[in-house]
């Protein structure tokens, strides 16, 4: 099949032969994409599960664990918090209470203590979310699915953090 310069059957080189067939499934995923494009089938920035002048308001209740006093006196209510990843508006700091930290340690025994850590806070972040509830959970305008004790990065004006949600709810009137 192959001659001694390389050549299939003597007229067609199999490296050529390679390039054209790259080249044709190349074609077709750019061909596909396109129409997913077309279709409205692929999630774009104007065709997210929420329009923005359909979204509610949700109360995101964040957890941050055993942070510092210094971390607590950086959040201030009417803090804009974005997403860490990506730079989009999340939503607005509405209240900031702390209580003491705790973590679970076990005795000696195996008998599980809840016990204050020194010089730590357990901050609670409650944030006003644009998104909605929707049959399969709640998602914020910007299709981000809201999921509890799921810990997400985000970042306020004043610090960087990772917090833990705690409640999700849906407010009126707000």
């Amino acid at each position: 099949m192959l001659d001694n310069k390389g050549k299939l059957f003597g007229k067609v080189s199999v490296i050529d032969l390679l390039v054209v067939c790259i080249v044709i499934i190349m074609a077709i995923g750019a061909y596909m994409s396109w129409q997913k494009i077309n279709n409205k089938t692929v999630l774009t920035e104007n065709k997210g599960l929420i329009q923005n002048s359909a979204a509610d308001t949700l109360e995101v209740t964040m957890r941050l664990e055993e942070v510092r006093q210094i971390t607590m006196d950086a959040i201030h209510i009417g803090d804009d918090v974005f997403m860490k990843d990506t730079g989009k508006f999340f939503g607005q700091v509405v209240d900031v209470y702390s209580e003491p930290a705790k973590r679970l340690i076990y005795s000696q025994d195996g008998t599980p203590i809840e016990a204050v850590v020194p010089n730590r806070l357990d901050v609670l972040m409650v944030v006003h979310v644009p998104g909605k509830r929707l049959e399969n959970g709640y998602y914020t305008a910007n299709n981000i699915h809201l999921v509890y004790d799921s810990s997400m990065e985000i970042k306020t004006p004043s610090i960087q953090t990772i917090p833990k949600i705690e409640t999700i709810k849906t407010v009126t009137g707000v």
